[in-house]
Parts: structure tokens; C-alpha cells; sequence
């Protein structure tokens, strides 16, 4: 039974050193280990005139901010007055209102060689090994917001609609586009895909995924010029729909997966047809399903067609099961949004929330690193969320003995091994090597 605490308890304060985020030392030894830290204070052109604070000091206090679960840039403050980190961890973090300026100094020149910095983040995890083939998602995601650059969105409310570059088998976002609320779907979309192929390493095979918004000519176009594979949601056209009639009613296969019963076949379309610039035939995966709403409905019958130039050792089900894995990105959007504070932006110009989308992105993958290189396979599959309550804002006494500082957990604590293990993970030569 919960007891009833009544008056018989008081609140004062302590001189101690104490801190409740610590976790937060795994990550900072990770980001100088991992060459973030150097990274982001070798870059040149961020402010005009030198100030008291590094790069670094502005990126990685925002990160680790929003990393414990701070929403806002006002939320550095709790940082900045941890009594057990500040004198150890940091001496001192950019105010409040130096992080909007330091936002709001950027352009796009800067704002690429930030986003280059969570490039070589990326590269750096993936040289670690154990990835033949790269799926790239791109897909966007509104953001609602009354700021002052705000645009309407296709919904119908003010926002912004930045486009999303990720990486599915490490789990990582490789770059990102952040695009006015009214920009059109497949805006920016061919010239995000060719910077992911300069980003990534050479000799990467590299594989889209997308929506309808990639099908288009030129998109296409450029994967099969640069041997990217793909898979993409297409358009019903007349000249789709012409080629699902087409299909023979034999060749239509019963699939029941995830509760849904569904008939799936495969033809070649040529995307584009008579222009002049058309495509070869590629394979054109069709799904058909009844409505189950017969009289609201028209046609009874849906459709959904994806273009291919995946191997033909892939079978018809075994693309259609990788393209639904497009389901995944989606979950990592909504991570970023809802635990890494993308949703919710500090600045009313468009260039500042695009430099702090950035910040976002380096908080997302720094994590991501972390999750890969120093926790347990069972710890991986963990949402930020979940990473906090465990490991990361837990409540600690640090003690300075014979030189060294002492970090003190509660006796009771359930994962202090997983904690251990993390530390010496990151404080691994083979760490600082790999980077």
C-alpha cells in the first residue's frame, strides 16, 4: 500500500553536488570520442566576431537538452544549473537567448557545412560494418506553428514542411531539407537524394524508398543513370490504371497478412510512355483490395501500384513486405517530433528553424550512435523516451576524490550494470579508433 505522506514531510535545499541527468556523461564522452565535438568547432563562418563560447558549447548543450527532454531553448537552463554537472561536465552553457542568436546566425552556406557534420557522424557509424545495402527513405512531415515565416500547409494550417532523408538499417536520419509549409511534395526531393549519394561513402549500394512524391521522370531517371535501386508508390494514372486492367485474372495471388486479405500481382508499366525521354519497362506491383464500404464507394475495388527496379531475385511479396517497411521511417518521425522536440521550433525565421531542425537531427543520431556502440542488443530497440527513465535522467551524488570525480548511484539501482557497461564502452580506445 502507498502511504499517505501527509504533513509529515518538508522540502530543503542542499549544497551537495547532484545532478539529475546522469546519463548525460555517457553522451558527452561519446560526442568528443566520436569526433562530433571537434567536428562541429572546426567549422568556420558561424558569427562574425569570436564570443566566450565554442560550437560545440551551442550544438551539443541544445542536443543534450532536448536528448533529457527539454522542449524548448528555455529548457538549457536546468542544465546550466545542475549543481552536480556544471564545473565538471561543462563550465558553462549558452544562455537562453545566446542559442537563438546563435540560430538565427545562419545561412544556407553555414547551414550545409552543419549539415555535413551529421554526415561524417553518419559515416562513422556506418564504418563499423555489417551493411551490404543501404535503404534510403525520403518522406516529409508538417509542422504545425503560428511562427512568422509560417506558411499554410496542404491541411489548411500554418507550418512548415521540411523533407527527411533516413537510413533504415542503422536507424539514422542522413540530412533534411526544411521547406516552407506550402512547398509541393516532391519540392527538393531529386536534389536531397543526390546530396545523400555524395554524403554517403563510395561504393555504398544504395536503395529509395518513397511515396508518389518520387514518381517522377527525373527521379527515376537518376536512379537508374546512378544504379540506385528503388521502390516507389505510384501514381494511378490512366496509364497505371491501363496497365492493371491488363493483368490476367490468373496471375492474381490471395495474400493474408496482418489481418487484411489482399490480391497481389505483378506486370512492367513504362513510366512515362511516348515522352521523350522514357524509362525502360519496369516492374509495376499491384495490390487489390474491396473497400468494404460498397455503397459510399464508386469503385469498390482499391488499387495501390508500386514502380520497381528492385532485383528480379526479389520475389512480387518480398517487395511489397520491403516497401511496406516503409512504415518504419514514419515511427522515427515521430520519435524526432515527439522526443527530440522537432515539433515544437524556438525561431520565427525559416533559416534559424532549419539550423535548429539540424541540431535535431545530430540529437537523434548522437543517441542512435549510442544505442549501437554502447548498449546491449536487448537496449537497442529502446525510444528516447524510454532511454530516460532507465539510464539517462537519473538522480546522482558526485564526489571529488584523490583527483578524480566520483559518481555515486543509488545502491538500488536496477541497470547500474548496464550503466557500467555503457561507460566503459564509450571510454573505449576502440571507439575513439573506429571514429
Amino acid at each position: 500500500m502507498i502511504a499517505q505522506l501527509g504533513h509529515g514531510w518538508k522540502v530543503e535545499k542542499s549544497t551537495e553536488r547532484l545532478t539529475s541527468f546522469a546519463g548525460l556523461p555517457l553522451l558527452t564522452e561519446l560526442a568528443h570520442r566520436s569526433k562530433l565535438v571537434k567536428d562541429l568547432d572546426g567549422l568556420p563562418g558561424l558569427w562574425e566576431r569570436a564570443g566566450r563560447y565554442r560550437t560545440s558549447d551551442y550544438v551539443l548543450g541544445l542536443a543534450l537538452t532536448l536528448i533529457a527532454g527539454g522542449e524548448g531553448l528555455e529548457d538549457t537552463r536546468l542544465l546550466r544549473e545542475d549543481a552536480g554537472l556544471s564545473g565538471w561536465l561543462w563550465n558553462d552553457l549558452p544562455a537562453p537567448n545566446s542559442l537563438g542568436d546563435f540560430l538565427r546566425r545562419f545561412e544556407q552556406r553555414t547551414l550545409c557545412r552543419l549539415g555535413r557534420v551529421n554526415a561524417r557522424q553518419v559515416r562513422r557509424l556506418l564504418s563499423r560494418g555489417g551493411h551490404g545495402h543501404l535503404t534510403l527513405d525520403i518522406d516529409s512531415s508538417l509542422i504545425e506553428s503560428d511562427k512568422k515565416e509560417a506558411q499554410k500547409t496542404y491541411k489548411g494550417f500554418e507550418g512548415y514542411n521540411p523533407l527527411l532523408a533516413w537510413l533504415d538499417e542503422p536507424n539514422v536520419f542522413l540530412s533534411g531539407v526544411f521547406r516552407p509549409g506550402n512547398s509541393s511534395p516532391q519540392s527538393h526531393l531529386k536534389s536531397l537524394l543526390a546530396q545523400c549519394r555524395r554524403l554517403l561513402p563510395q561504393g555504398v549500394k544504395l536503395r529509395l524508398r518513397s511515396d508518389s512524391a518520387a514518381y517522377k521522370l527525373e527521379v527515376m531517371s537518376y536512379c537508374l543513370k546512378h544504379a540506385v535501386e528503388f521502390s516507389i508508390t505510384a501514381d494511378l494514372d490512366a496509364a497505371v490504371r491501363e496497365a492493371i486492367d491488363e493483368i490476367p485474372e490468373g496471375k492474381w495471388q490471395l495474400v493474408v497478412r496482418g489481418g487484411e486479405t489482399f490480391l497481389l500481382a505483378e506486370t512492367i508499366h513504362v513510366p512515362g510512355g511516348c515522352t521523350n525521354r522514357p524509362l525502360p519497362a519496369l516492374r509495376l506491383i499491384v495490390t487489390k483490395k474491396l473497400s468494404g464500404q460498397l455503397e459510399l464507394f464508386k469503385d469498390p475495388i482499391k488499387h495501390r501500384a508500386i514502380i520497381v527496379s528492385l532485383p528480379e531475385t526479389m520475389s512480387t511479396l518480398e517487395v511489397l513486405d520491403h516497401h511496406n517497411d516503409r512504415g518504419r521511417m514514419e515511427k522515427a518521425i515521430g520519435e524526432l517530433k515527439d522526443g527530440f522536440g522537432m515539433d515544437r521550433l524556438p525561431c520565427g525565421q525559416l533559416m534559424a528553424n532549419a539550423a535548429y531542425l539540424q541540431v535535431c537531427l545530430i540529437a537523434y543520431n548522437l543517441v542512435q550512435t549510442f544505442k549501437n556502440c554502447a548498449l546491449p542488443q536487448s537496449w537497442r530497440k529502446f525510444e528516447i523516451k524510454n532511454l530516460r527513465f532507465r539510464l539517462l535522467c537519473r538522480a546522482a551524488k558526485l564526489v571529488s576524490h584523490a583527483g578524480q570525480t566520483i559518481m555515486k548511484l543509488s545502491q538500488s539501482y536496477a541497470h547500474f550494470q548496464v550503466f557500467e557497461q555503457a561507460r566503459w564502452a564509450v571510454l573505449s580506445p576502440a571507439l575513439t579508433a573506429s571514429g
